[in-house]
Order: structure tokens, then C-alpha cells, then sequence
């Protein structure tokens, strides 16, 4: 059997095959599926701090077209629903059923500093390989002040992900930025100059 063995961000996987933050990711139960059906790694479905939010009860809506025929499908599930000592247990038993399957933890917070920085330590302490910032959901959260509505503001960008860089030491951190914004990489200079300011120091 070939060799599918690869670093992403410095993190050594089995294979590059990853499932998103999603429905799929979002328990115990689905992760260890998914490894065993073969999967390298997971990004566990985006945390939160207490209390969980509610979600809506049809995680999909259809896009039709004229002729009522579907056109694609849209996921307006919001964050994990789940408590968030329930998530971080699970992702430490996943840790060692599967040791050697990679799990990213994805968080999200109101843009203030000790949420941010203590939802990082929690996740971190779970033992994942690394945080994803989940600054991209544009659905259901940004009309809280998160997700989307921080991606869209360098600046924002740039402070959440320094404070999550400060508390997490060497773990790798992803800052997942939204399409939703008329020139991407504003935000990813943001998130980049962060990094660049903590590595030259």
C-alpha cells in the first residue's frame, strides 16, 4: 500500500484526508466512524462557551430553481449544541482510541480577549494538535458578533488570533477567514502579520 504520510502545518498525519468542522465531526460517535473508515484527521464541529447555542431542527435548507429542481444545499446549523465539557471529554477518549488520527479543535467567541484565550486553553487541554479560529461562519453567528462579522475586520482577525497564539504555545493555529468580504486578503495579512510579529520576536 502507498505511503500517504504528510505534515500539514508542522502536524505529521497518516494520510491529507481531513473532515471539516461540520455535522459529520461533531461527537464522539462520528469522529471514531470516520477513522475507522480511514480518515487522517477531523477539525471536531466548532466550540463554544456555556451555554450551548439552540439549533434549528433541519440542519439543511434546499436551493431550488424554477422548475423546483435542487440546485444545491445549504448547511444552516450553527455552532456545536452540545456542552462544552461533553465535547472535550470525547475528543480526549478519540485522543486515545485513535492516537495516531489527527483532531483540530475549532472555537469561536464574542470578540473579548479572556473568552477567546479561555476557550483556547480548555480546547488545547483536551489534547488536540492544533486550533482552528473559526472566523468564517456567516450564518446564525455573526449576528452575535462572531464568526463572519470578525473575519470581515482585519483588525479583529489580528487580535483573536494573537490572543489564541498566546495562550496555546506551540500548537498550530488555523485562522479560517471568510469568503464574505470584497478582497480576502486584507484579512489574511491580519492574521499573517500576527504570526509574523510573534515568530520575530
Amino acid at each position: 500500500m502507498a505511503d500517504l504520510g504528510c505534515s500539514i502545518a508542522g502536524i505529521e498525519s497518516i494520510n491529507p484526508f481531513w473532515l471539516a468542522s461540520a455535522p459529520p465531526t461533531d461527537k464522539l460517535y462520528n469522529v471514531e466512524r470516520a477513522f475507522a473508515a480511514g480518515w487522517g484527521g477531523v477539525v471536531w464541529k466548532t466550540l463554544g462557551e456555556d451555554p450551548p447555542v439552540v439549533n434549528v431542527t433541519s440542519r439543511y435548507g434546499v436551493h431550488k430553481d424554477t422548475a423546483r429542481g435542487i440546485l444545491g444545499i445549504n448547511n444552516i446549523e450553527l455552532i456545536s449544541d452540545r456542552p462544552l465539557e461533553v465535547n472535550l471529554r470525547e475528543i480526549e477518549a478519540v485522543r486515545k482510541n485513535y492516537p495516531d488520527r489527527i483532531i483540530i479543535g475549532s472555537m469561536m467567541a464574542p470578540v473579548e480577549e479572556e473568552l477567546w484565550k479561555d476557550l483556547a486553553i480548555k480546547i488545547a487541554n483536551a489534547g488536540v494538535h492544533g486550533i482552528e479560529l473559526n472566523l468564517g461562519c456567516p450564518h446564525g453567528m455573526c449576528e452575535r458578533g462572531m464568526g463572519s462579522a470578525i473575519g470581515q475586520v482585519p483588525q479583529m482577525v489580528e487580535d483573536t488570533t494573537r490572543w489564541v497564539r498566546e495562550v496555546v504555545g506551540n500548537l498550530p493555529v488555523f485562522t479560517k477567514l471568510t469568503p464574505n468580504t470584497t478582497d480576502i486578503l486584507l484579512p489574511a495579512e491580519a492574521a499573517m502579520a500576527e504570526a509574523n510579529d510573534q515568530f520575530c520576536n
